[in-house]
């Protein structure tokens, strides 16, 4: 990944933070955003040199473009878009707002479609790729996950329209899946829920961010060349 050009969404911590330390150890320049500047600038204090932030919600009309816009124009290039900004709802159908629905529906599917539009021009001249980060969820069926797993369900079939239509300019796209990983947003979570979790999974015990930044690396590297449209589950075997 030499000299490479990476975006991540949502790359101040967890998930995001592990993909973006893992390209820039592998040679790439990575930029990074969200919404909180405190988190970003944090990041990037502990990226380095080969890392900057911009600060943007992607699930706001017209911040998809200038995003694109703002990493092309500073560093020349892109060659990786990783989709990674998510939020999570959980609870029983019935009870799901309006304003929830619409919230994940923006940042969940909304976002990485229209960065990925955005971006597309400039991948198809790097020949380069995009990684949507998806959800074991996507598959799995579980109570009180349905708008959760409905868009990123969507989010799958989108990755594989997107290889569909643009592998012959030479751009690739695939997703990958995680399970339940150890993040900031789960480190507070019920230690009964986390050990629901354990036990579904072969190995006994719940993903790190980095087992997850690993296959996101592969995927987006010339390792990968001929893979393209698939959903690679790291998920520790949880929900085969």
């Amino acid at each position: 990944m030499q000299d490479k050009v990476v975006l991540v969404t949502g790359g101040g911590t967890g998930i995001g933070m592990a993909i973006a330390q893992r390209f820039i150890d592998l040679g790439a320049f990575v930029v990074i955003t969200g919404r909180r500047e405190s988190k970003l600038s944090v990041a990037t204090d502990r990226l380095g040199r080969k890392s900057s932030y911009i600060v943007g919600d992607v699930s706001e009309a017209g911040v998809p473009k200038w995003l694109i816009q703002e990493v092309v124009e500073k560093q020349g290039r892109l060659d990786v878009l990783v989709n990674n900004a998510g939020i999570g709802s959980g609870g029983a159908l019935i009870d799901v707002t309006d304003s929830e629905i619409e919230s994940v529906f923006k940042t969940n599917l909304f976002a990485p479609l229209a960065l990925a539009r955005e971006a597309l021009p400039e991948l198809i001249k790097t020949k380069g790729s995009i990684i949507n980060i998806s959800s074991t969820l996507s598959k799995g069926v579980m109570p009180g996950i349905s708008v959760y797993s409905a868009f990123k369900a969507g989010l799958d079939h989108a990755t594989k329209l997107i290889a569909a239509e643009y592998g012959p300019q030479g751009v690739r796209a695939n997703a990958v899946a995680p399970g339940f990983t150890a993040t900031e947003m789960t480190k507070d979570m019920d230690p009964g829920f986390v050990k629901t979790w354990e036990d579904l999974s072969p190995f006994g015990r719940i993903g790190q961010p980095e087992e997850v930044a690993s296959v996101v690396t592969f995927l987006a590297s010339e390792d990968a060349r001929w893979v393209t449209g698939q959903i690679i589950q790291a998920g520790g075997g949880v929900m085969m």
